[in-house]
C-alpha cells in the first residue's frame, strides 16, 4: 500500500514538472528547484541550500536541475527541439544518497544506456570528486565523444535500496539531462513503458509471478 501512494505521489509531481517545465525553463536555467504536485518550493544554485529550505517546509518535494539549454530533446552532445505534440519525457522519480547528501529526483529512463548518467555539475554537488591522477575514461555518442569516470551511487527506486554505477561526465554539455541506464537497475526490475498513457512501471523481479 505504501509503495502505492509513493508511485501515485510521484507521478502527481511528474505532471507537475510537465505542465511547468517551460515557465522553470524561462525562469531557473542552471538552478536545482524542490518541487512537489502542487507547488515550487525553493530554487538556487546551490543544492545544500534548495534542499534545507525544502526539508523546512515540511512538503514531500523532489529535485530538478533546469537545463541552461531550452531544447526539450537531447542526445548527448547534440540537442533538438521537439517535432511531435506528445510533450511528455519517460522519467521516473529516483533517490541518490553519496555520503551524507540524499536527492530525491526525476531520471529519464533510457533503456538504449548501458549506464546510468549524471552530469558534471551534478555529480559535484553530490560530493564526488576526481582521485590524485586519476584518469578518465572515454564515451563514444551520437554527437561526439565525452569524458567520464565511473562512481557508485545509492539508488532508491519505489522504496527498494541497491547499489548501482553511473558514468559522471567531465564535460560541461550544457544539459543537466539524469539518465537511468540498465546496469544493475534492470536486472532488479522489469521495465514497462506505456507513452499512450504517459506512464512508465517499475516491477520487481522478485514480485513477477512464475509460471
Amino acid at each position: 500500500m505504501q509503495e502505492t501512494v509513493f508511485q501515485q505521489e510521484s507521478q502527481e509531481m511528474l505532471k507537475w514538472l510537465t505542465q511547468n517545465r517551460r515557465m522553470l525553463l524561462e525562469l531557473y536555467r542552471n538552478q536545482y528547484v524542490a518541487y512537489n504536485s502542487n507547488r515550487l518550493i525553493s530554487h538556487s544554485e546551490n543544492l545544500r541550500e534548495v534542499l534545507d529550505l525544502a526539508k523546512a517546509s515540511g512538503e514531500p518535494f523532489v529535485v530538478y536541475l533546469v537545463p541552461r539549454q531550452t531544447a526539450s530533446i537531447q542526445i548527448l552532445p547534440i540537442r533538438f527541439h521537439t517535432v511531435t505534440r506528445h510533450d511528455w519525457q519517460p522519467n521516473y522519480r529516483v533517490n541518490l544518497k553519496h555520503r551524507d547528501l540524499e536527492l530525491s529526483t526525476m531520471m529519464l529512463v533510457d533503456s538504449g544506456a548501458e549506464l546510468s548518467l549524471i552530469s558534471l555539475k551534478v555529480g559535484q554537488d553530490l560530493g564526488y570528486a576526481l582521485a590524485d591522477a586519476e584518469s578518465s575514461l572515454l564515451a563514444e555518442t551520437i554527437g561526439g565523444r565525452v569524458n567520464y569516470v565511473l562512481r557508485d551511487v545509492e539508488m532508491t527506486i519505489d522504496g527498494h535500496t541497491f547499489i548501482a554505477p553511473v558514468a559522471w561526465l567531465q564535460n560541461n554539455t550544457g544539459g543537466e539531462q539524469l539518465l537511468l541506464g540498465r546496469e544493475v537497475v534492470f536486472d532488479k526490475f522489469n521495465v514497462e513503458f506505456r507513452q499512450a498513457d504517459e506512464e512508465i512501471i517499475f516491477t520487481r523481479r522478485e514480485d513477477v509471478p512464475t509460471l
